[in-house]
């Protein structure tokens, strides 16, 4: 019994010709990946798709076949993923997904395409992927309203609908530094000098040892420039660590309105996207 296989076998199942998958998403610019561990370039001396950890997880198909549905799970370990969701509109724009073959790259034309749909919004941004959907045909347009009738504000500070008016902007309503001490809870450093709550309710990216880390704003006390996170960090703060802060809101009318020392920087009511008018149930006898 033959202890190699023939050179015939080899070839046909050589890596370098298994099929790869391309993704291609329609945004602002086009997003080019390749569902592999290298770059690819196609054709050849065409368009590079950047190597990413990519998974397909659930698709629907029509009895004849056809991929109706399908959702993708992109690697956002490096945070790309969720950068391209925050500034976005990921809804109704393309995705469409090839099969090539390495070993045959040097025409456009050599592809299998396995779906060309729309997208939907993200279902999930964590820490390790970005979910999404996408349909093939025409979406369906709802009659009805997509907000839920609340109390609370739905939008995101600083976000497009929050921020119409210029009285949101996270680009602005930052601040950035390194850290005089702290502790696996708490920042303190001299140059915070904004009023006491001020970044209440904030997002704080903590930087200790190339290690970045994310945290909501718990408190903020003006009288030591402290700041105090929600979750306790696996390190403590200390003279080496640095910061950078963004205000933050509550979701309330009352903040929106700029009667409280965090969220928007002046009255931005106009763009408050809750019900003021729902009360709370009142206990009757």
């Amino acid at each position: 019994m033959p202890q190699d296989l023939p050179e015939q076998i080899i070839a046909q199942i050589d890596t370098n010709h298994k099929p790869r998958l391309l993704f291609e998403m329609g945004l602002s610019s086009t997003l080019r990946y390749v569902a592999d561990k290298i770059n690819l370039v196609f054709p050849t001396e065409g368009n590079t798709y950047t190597a990413k950890a990519i998974e397909i997880t659930n698709v629907v198909q029509s009895l004849e076949g056809q991929v109706q549905k399908i959702v993708v799970k992109f690697d956002n370990v490096t945070r790309d993923m969720a950068g391209y969701c925050h500034n976005e509109d990921f809804s109704g724009k393309s995705l469409i997904i090839k099969r090539v073959y390495v070993g045959e790259l040097g025409n456009s034309s050599y592809y299998k395409e396995v779906f060309n749909g729309l997208m939907e919004k993200p279902t999930e941004i964590s820490r390790y992927w970005l979910t999404v959907s996408a349909n093939s045909g025409k979406p369906l347009n709802r009659k009805c309203l997509k907000l839920a009738y609340q109390r609370m504000c739905p939008w995101q500070f600083g976000g497009t609908e929050c921020n119409t008016d210029g009285n949101a902007d996270l680009t602005s309503l930052t601040a950035s530094g390194t850290a005089d001490s702290g502790s696996t809870t708490t920042l303190t450093h001299d140059a915070l000098t904004q009023d006491d709550d001020y970044w209440n309710y904030g997002n704080i990216e903590i930087t200790k040892d190339n290690v970045v880390y994310n945290r909501k704003v718990k408190d903020f006390d003006a009288d030591t420039d402290t700041i105090t996170f929600d979750v306790a960090l696996p390190v403590a703060v200390d003279g080496t660590t640095t910061y950078i802060l963004y205000k933050g809101c509550d979701q309330t009318w009352a903040t929106c309105s700029a009667e409280n020392a965090w969220g928007p920087s002046a009255d931005n009511y106009l763009n408050f996207g809750g019900c003021i008018h729902i009360t709370k149930k009142l206990d009757t006898e």
